[in-house]
């Protein structure tokens, strides 16, 4: 059991480097199944109620966390290539209407409206430019320290 407690240590080490973005997920996952578990085995009502809202919160902020993971992961990966190509495409719409009915019966005054947003990036990176990949090893190294 011990090779396949080292194995899974090196394999997650190789991720934190590698991915950061992947690395919070998992890390965080794995913790919030541990906490469950634990909670729903041994606490009450109460504590699972709180132990969820908690949960959300955590969520929450991982997605953050994530978001800007992301942002330094493309923030390197753009100050090593010898080429980038960022597309980004925007979708704003929106409409919207007034609408009055006359009737023997009544009178009726409706409104109505609707929009949409939509924002979509694309990345290409091509080669490495000069000192790119050193660049990105001693990023690793700092980062183990």
């Amino acid at each position: 059991m011990a090779d396949m407690n080292q194995i899974l240590g090196v394999s997650r080490e190789i991720l934190r480097l590698t991915s950061p973005l992947t690395w919070i997920v998992v890390d965080t996952t794995e913790k919030i199944i541990n906490k469950s578990n634990t909670v729903s085995n041994n606490g009450s009502l109460e504590e699972m109620k709180e132990e969820a809202l908690r949960q959300e919160i955590s969520l929450k902020m991982l997605e953050a966390q994530a978001r800007v993971a992301q942002e330094i992961s493309i923030a390197r990966r753009i100050d090593t290539a010898e080429e980038v190509i960022i597309e980004e495409f925007y979708d704003k719409s929106g409409e919207g209407g007034i609408g009055l009915t006359l009737k023997e019966e009544g009178t009726s005054l409706g409104m109505n409206g609707s929009g949409r947003s939509i924002t979509k990036r694309v990345y290409t990176f091509k080669g490495w430019r000069d000192g790119g990949l050193e660049t990105v090893e001693k990023m690793i190294v700092k980062d183990k320290k």
